[in-house]
C-alpha cells in the first residue's frame, strides 16, 4: 500500500510541469479521490481485525469489554471511527 500511494502521488506531482502533454486532460494523484482513500482505510481495518485474531484468537474480542464491561459500546464505536479519520 505505501508504494502504490508513494509512486502515485510522486508520478501525478512530476506531471503537471507540463512536461508530457496529455490529449485528455491532466493526471491527478489517486488520494484526490474519496473512494481510494476509503477503499485504503476498510483494507487497513480488515488487516488490523485480521492481525488481531490471528494473534489471540476470539480472545481478541475480550479488549471490547476492558477495563469494565460499561465501555463495550465505546470500544465497539470506536473500531467504527478508525476507518473514517483514515479516510
Amino acid at each position: 500500500m505505501f508504494l502504490f500511494i508513494f509512486v502515485s502521488n510522486w508520478s501525478g506531482a512530476l506531471l503537471p510541469w507540463k512536461i508530457i502533454q496529455l490529449p485528455h486532460g491532466e493526471l491527478a494523484a489517486p488520494t484526490n479521490d474519496i473512494n481510494t482513500t476509503v477503499a485504503l482505510a476498510l483494507l487497513t481495518s480488515v488487516a488490523y481485525f485480521y492481525a488481531g485474531l490471528t494473534k489471540k484468537g476470539l480472545s481478541y474480542f475480550r479488549k471490547y469489554i476492558q477495563p469494565t464491561p460499561i465501555l463495550l459500546p465505546i470500544n465497539i464505536l470506536e473500531d467504527f471511527t478508525k476507518p473514517l479519520s483514515l479516510s
